[in-house]
């Protein structure tokens, strides 16, 4: 794989040179100081397969990059780093919804290049990987898949869902994005969210999320009721659970498949209040999170759904549930609007 490296800094650009050189398969084939320069080299070079980008920079930051690459190139993968700040959160929302795939958090490391050593090997490697291996989730059949037709799928449901739950984490603000600014109507059903983000990230995504739809968002609260029509973003750094009296509980236990929130959390707490009244959505990202939540509520007679491989930035998590063998029915993302709409209208 060929990465583009597009930092300001020296010590960064040299730090993600050398601990990609590590990865076998990985080379920095270029690196450059500013958006300027990489837009310049992508339009004269081919051969490039991913590239990193700084949001902060001169002449040309990173929102202005990643608009310039997407007007004459919408597929190759693009990863960004973000300063863990209200403006850096901000910055980041809008770099996911203007075009990039993912990002990561920019910790300095006191500004050696061993810190930043050990953050881009703990956070930018796996996230790479995965955009790597897009369209695979490991020990995950490769059989095709049959993308389910939305009317017949409403219609078998028996009892209408009073609560639907989604879990999304690596291109999941872009999906999100999509599906909520095309809502003709707003849900008469109340919705759960966890998206994998950091403190801050998420209060902005429910920011952006409210501004573009139809419906409601805001960053759940501790003892939020929940309401038709809203829905309700898990915290960053929060797992989030509801009570039997639809009462949202926040806690920080212990991370869940390496996160918090985490879907599985919120999906096992959720079958353990609600019986074939709930309705649950898998969205694009990596890891194997929303799985075990999915396995709890297959118990309870759920109606579960996972994003169409095709559509996924990264299948892993939609592709771990339908791994679990739930009986999870696969929908386009374009069709998932729809889904919510007809279950919103239904009796």
């Amino acid at each position: 794989m060929n990465i583009l490296v597009v930092d300001d800094s020296v010590v960064f650009r040299t730090a993600i040179s050398q601990a990609l050189s590590e990865v076998p398969g990985f080379l920095v084939s270029k690196t450059c100081s500013n958006g300027k320069i990489a837009i310049d080299f992508l339009q004269r070079e081919s051969g490039i397969d991913l590239v990193i980008l700084d949001l902060e920079m001169p002449v040309m930051d990173g929102i202005e990059t990643i608009k310039e690459i997407r007007k004459f190139n919408k597929k190759i993968p693009i990863i960004v780093f973000s300063s863990f700040t209200t403006q850096g959160a901000e910055k980041t929302i809008t770099a996911l919804q203007t075009g990039a795939n993912d990002f990561v958090g920019k910790v300095s490391g006191n500004g050696t290049i061993e810190g930043s050593l050990k953050m881009i090997r703990a956070e930018l490697v796996p996230r790479i990987e995965a955009l790597c291996s897009k369209g695979k989730a490991s020990n995950v059949s490769q059989t095709k898949e049959v993308v389910c037709e939305i009317s017949k799928a409403v219609d078998k449901m028996q009892i209408k869902p009073k609560l639907i739950c989604i879990g999304s984490s690596t291109g999941g603000p872009e999906a999100l994005m999509s599906i909520f600014k095309t809502l003709e109507v707003p849900s008469s059903v109340p919705m759960l969210l966890v998206q994998h983000m950091p403190p801050m990230f998420t209060q902005k995504l429910a920011e952006m999320l409210d501004k573009n739809s139809c419906m409601s968002f805001s960053e759940a609260k501790n003892g939020d009721v929940l309401k038709p029509g809203h829905c309700y973003i898990a915290p960053g750094d929060y797992h989030m659970t509801i009570t039997k009296d639809l009462k949202i509980i926040l806690n920080q236990d212990d991370k869940v498949c390496f996160v918090r929130p985490s879907v599985d959390v919120l999906l096992n707490s959720v079958a353990d209040n609600f019986s074939g009244q709930v309705l649950s959505i898998i969205l694009t990202g990596m890891g194997e999170d929303g799985a075990n939540g999915s396995r709890a509520l297959k118990e309870k007679n759920a109606y579960q759904f996972t994003q169409d491989k095709e559509s996924c930035v990264v299948w892993g998590m939609p592709g771990a549930v339908m791994k679990a063998d739930v009986g999870a029915s696969v929908i386009k993302l374009a069709d998932i609007p729809k889904l919510l709409t007809m279950v919103s209208k239904r009796i």
